[in-house]
């Protein structure tokens, strides 16, 4: 102890140690904040992969069949997945796969579910391209959508002037530093189209598969080596290009007579078919998804991306319009803004309460302790490879008022020691040594408070590592600071000053506490009883009003809108429906840019809002609007608000899995039923779209038997004739173009298709209408699975002000709890997410209690000791809770943490009373205790103050949204800043009076 006592006092009396020190910690962490990228969320592994899978021309049942389910059955043998669910539809199939929250090592999972994918060998021929597996990252997530669009004024802009205009932008896009990936929307490649005549190949007696044969067999490049030629080497290469509409037409078919492509088709050279359109704040557009590179700086991307576009728009002229639809940055900029006034005005009014409580040569160096510790963390947060996103700098402005604090506390043990006639170095070591083993506890159970946030389930909890991260760091610069770095100033700032004058109304202040407080110490039991009694009965009663609510929307900035289009409609007629969505998003002034694709049987936006305290109407007002309207519309509606929770889920989310078909639609309609029945159940749906219309083709085996015709076969041509099969491929003009061989548009009639011919296995030609028989029927456009099973999804949205999620689902699982239906009923609603949280946040309260009891057991060496300080901890909680209430929020997931994380700074109070009763000298005689505790305790209200008003003055700030408010951070200030000043006064009654017990009961046991 001595070795540290004299490290210690050696390194307090270099000052040039201290300015060395302070110099270079401002200088790196200035260059390290310049440094830093900025992103929206902590870089993070959220366990999160999703598999897309190509199908063209299939229908949903189809994609279902023969790709969704092969890849299911492969990835339930992938140990480590939580679930999956997938959607099949015509032509494409997605799945999204969640893996366990308690797997560490995440990337032997993305290689098993890799390899199961590949294990699928037996797609159909026409999956073309492997199924793209990608798993999703927060760091390189989606951040910007811009497009290209044509302005119809003067002069007509063709697609292939617009597209070739939207090939070189892609070009310069990807050329840009942090962007990773160039996704591109509504930009249809170039395809030689071969438009067969079903009465020219029947008059010829030819078939798609011979046109299918003559077109690969000559368009080829091949190498067959080098060859020497007059003492030079020359490659010879094999080249037969049908490269030309021409060289298409003029392709020999048979010799006699002499047939050629031109006399049983038509060819064009056109682009692929149009499946969707894309749109730009309500103007049609080629359309960019940008994906970040990996920890890049998306503000900066995002303005490198903006500057490109102005050049472009400048060399394009008015002809052109570019536009941004989506655009994370400015979203971070806007949450960064709030961060950085909401900070600045914390530290500015942290600094106007240290001048009016301190002397005016101790406050300017406690204020240092502010940058100190806040440049501190930053340098060391950019030396091990963090990132600058908002929850990094909400957690320092957390702990703008709260790193003071252990300044304040040295200066303040200086200037009594001071004040008792020491003189300067003596006041300075003794003060630190005497607090030191204090301040040491307190920032570790401040610490450990925070820590178990690190444990927290799920990705929001994977989220949330920064905050016991850097507010960690920020607490060993604040001991560095505390310790070593203030004293070494104060020893030279009060070299010549005998004492210091006490603020008179701060001595003031402890005297009009004197009556509450020797009031406390003369009654302790019922005092201690009373104060239990009454916060147990708040944090109850409060507990059952307060609504749980975990992730509210008050913040949101983004709202995802899908439609499912009535049946059997064509691209330009769901077009013409989703232009009334358009006009609705374009009259709505809180909306400040969308985008969105449509297609024949859906419609999707992405909506990005103004920011919260510039709009009148919140997210939620906003749905509740839009989905009124959209009934109006005759549109079916469905909004998902990205409330900063997990991300798909809806506040009620059940789904209805497994059975047959019938149950699991009869069971979802009572379950929609019954939500209807609910007050504050707002716009619940079932996920099922309407079927629409097919023509069924009836193949009876006995008939292909007959003719010597296998299925595949009559299937095959049936694809090439609807919607056509890529039957070769050439790389021209620098880019992939393809061959499309398919039916006359004119040609597309049961009467025409019949007459289509396909060899049987004596090589005779047999007409397709000997084969088939159409009919009449209906099919399905989506199929949804959960887990690798059927499922049917019953969502809705609820009215805050009138319920939660958890009373609406305990409800409806009640009511289904026995049911007559085969189905099955799984819940995977932000109410079972708050349920988990809730036990995951009770759990990590526990182990913070248990463990901040450990310290201060090693620190005091008693457990009645450390149980005392402890003893605030209800109180603090009923204080929380009553400040949400009186403030109308509800129980959130960061108030949550926020109510955690201000039980290490409450205790923390206690703590250094304690160890400022145990430097006391109690004597012998129990009537003079009652006048020590209280004289103690008075000696502990300046400083407990003043560091109860540094950290309401740091959080208020933001937990108001002075500069703006911010839906995830600002509960947390609110909780702790106005936490700690209420419970502030219930230390200085209850520590005093508890103390007392404790020194009559250690009175008691000892023997006279």
């Amino acid at each position: 102890m001595n070795i540290f006592a004299a490290l210690f006092a050696n390194l307090i009396q270099r000052r040039l140690l201290a300015n060395v020190l302070t110099i270079a910690l401002l200088a790196i962490g200035t260059l390290s904040l310049w440094s830093l990228p900025m992103a929206e969320k902590p870089a993070i592994d959220a366990g999160e992969v999703s598999v897309s899978t190509s199908y063209p021309g299939a229908s949903a049942e189809e994609v279902e069949s023969n790709v969704t389910s092969k890849l299911e059955k492969e990835l339930l043998s992938v140990s480590g997945i939580s679930k999956f669910s997938s959607v099949s539809e015509s032509g494409s199939s997605r799945i999204a796969i969640t893996i366990d929250s308690n797997i560490t090592k995440l990337e032997p999972v993305y290689q098993d579910i890799r390899d199961a994918v590949n294990r699928v060998t037996d797609l159909p021929p026409q999956v073309i391209e492997k199924p793209l597996v990608r798993v999703h990252k927060s760091s390189n997530l989606d951040f910007m959508v811009v497009g290209i669009g044509s302005q119809l004024s003067s002069k007509q802009i063709s697609y292939k002037q617009l597209r070739e205009q939207a090939k070189q932008l892609e070009l310069k896009l990807r050329r840009i530093s942090g962007v990773g990936e160039v996704n591109l929307i509504d930009l249809r490649e170039r395809e030689f189209w071969i438009e067969l005549e079903p009465a020219q190949l029947s008059r010829y007696q030819l078939n798609a598969t011979d046109i299918a044969s003559a077109i690969a067999d000559h368009n080829l490049l091949a190498t067959a080596g080098n060859i020497n030629i007059n003492n030079e080497q020359i490659e010879l290469v094999a080249e037969s290009r049908l490269d030309t509409v021409a060289k298409l037409e003029e392709l020999p078919l048979k010799q006699q007579p002499l047939i050629r492509l031109k006399d049983v088709a038509t060819v064009r050279y056109d682009y692929e078919r149009q499946q969707s359109l894309s749109v730009i704040n309500g103007e049609r557009s080629i359309g960019f998804d940008l994906r970040a590179a990996e920890k890049a700086d998306v503000v900066s991307t995002s303005q490198a991306v903006r500057a490109l576009l102005t050049r472009e728009q400048q060399r394009l002229g008015s002809d052109y319009q570019l536009a941004v639809g989506f655009d994370i940055a400015e979203e971070i900029q806007t949450r960064f803004d709030i961060v950085k006034i909401n900070g600045v005005t914390g530290l500015i009014l942290v600094l106007l309460v240290l001048a009016l409580v301190l002397h005016h040569r101790i406050a300017p160096w406690v204020a240092l302790s502010i940058p100190f510790c806040l440049l501190g963390t930053i340098a060391v947060l950019a030396a091990i490879g963090q990132i600058l996103d908002s929850y990094t700098m909400a957690a320092l402005i957390l702990i703008i008022g709260i790193i003071v604090d252990d300044s304040v506390v040295v200066s303040e043990k200086i200037s009594a020691n001071l004040s008792e006639g020491m003189d300067i170095t003596q006041a300075v070591i003794q003060g630190v040594q005497q607090v030191a083993p204090a301040i040491l506890v307190s920032i570790c159970t401040t610490i450990i408070a925070f820590l178990p946030m690190l444990w927290l389930p799920g990705s929001t909890g994977k989220l949330l590592y920064v905050l016991p991260l850097t507010i960690s760091i920020a607490l060993a610069f604040s001991l560095l600071d505390a310790t070593v770095v203030v004293p070494s100033h104060l020893r030279r700032a009060l070299n010549k000053i005998d004492s210091l004058p006490t603020k008179a109304w701060l001595t003031n202040f402890g005297e009009y506490l004197r009556p509450l407080l020797q009031f406390a110490i003369n009654r302790p039991k019922s005092v201690i009883g009373s104060v239990l009694a009454v916060s147990i009965l708040l944090v109850a009663m409060l507990g059952q009003r307060l609504p749980l609510v975990f992730f509210p929307d008050d913040g949101a900035y983004l709202v995802a809108i899908s439609a499912t289009m009535p049946a059997n409609l064509e691209l330009d007629q769901s077009w013409q429906l989703a232009q009334q969505i358009d006009e609705m998003l374009a009259n709505t002034e809180e909306v400040s840019g969308w985008y969105g694709e449509v297609t024949e049987a859906s419609g999707s936006w992405e909506v990005s809002l103004t920011p919260a305290g510039l709009r009148k109407l919140s997210a939620n007002d906003l749905v509740q609007q839009w989905q009124q309207q959209g009934e109006a519309y005759g549109l079916d509606l469905e909004f998902d608000v990205d409330n900063g929770g997990p991300p798909g889920e809806r506040p009620i989310d059940i789904r209805v899995i497994g059975g047959s078909d019938s149950d699991r639609q009869a069971l979802a309609q009572d379950i929609l039923a019954k939500l209807q029945s609910i007050n504050g159940v707002v716009a619940p749906r079932i996920s099922d779209a309407e079927p629409v219309a097919q023509l069924s083709a009836d193949i009876r085996p006995d008939w292909l038997v007959q003719h010597g015709v296998s299925l595949n076969q009559v299937t095959d041509l049936l694809r090439i004739a609807i919607e056509g099969e890529h039957v070769s491929r050439l790389f021209l003009d620098g880019e992939e173009v393809r061959y499309r061989l398919v039916l006359d548009d004119n040609d597309r009639t049961p009467s025409e298709l019949a007459q289509l011919t396909l060899p049987n296995n004596q090589g005779q030609l047999v007409k397709l209408g000997q084969l088939i028989h159409w009919q009449q029927s209906e099919r399905k456009e989506v199929f949804e699975h959960y887990n690798g099973l059927r499922t049917l999804r019953v969502s809705s949205h609820i009215d805050a002000n009138i319920t939660d999620p958890i009373a609406v689902e305990a409800e409806l699982l009640q009511a289904f709890a026995s049911h007559e239906y085969s189905a099955e009923i799984i819940s995977s609603s932000q109410a079972s997410e708050t349920i988990n949280s809730l036990k995951s946040l009770g759990l990590a309260l526990l182990i913070a209690i248990t463990a901040m009891a450990m310290v201060m057991m090693v620190l005091f060496d008693k457990v009645s000791v450390a149980l005392l300080a402890l003893l605030v901890l209800p109180a603090a909680a009923a204080s929380a809770l009553l400040i949400l209430w009186l403030h109308g929020k509800p129980l959130s997931f960061f108030a949550c943490v926020g109510i955690i994380g201000m039980t290490g700074v409450v205790v923390n109070n206690a703590l250094v009373m304690l160890y400022h009763y145990r430097q006391m000298q109690f004597n012998a005689n129990p009537t003079q205790w009652p006048e020590l505790l209280l004289e103690g305790a008075i000696s502990r209200v300046r400083p407990m103050l003043v560091t109860s008003l540094t950290t309401v003055a740091g959080l208020l700030p933001l937990a108001y949204g002075v500069g703006g408010y911010d839906n995830l951070m600002s509960p947390i200030a609110l909780v702790i800043g106005w936490g700690m000043a209420l419970s502030a006064p219930v230390v200085l009654m209850l520590i005093p009076a508890g103390y007392l017990l404790l020194l009559q009961r250690q009175a008691h046991s000892q023997p006279s």
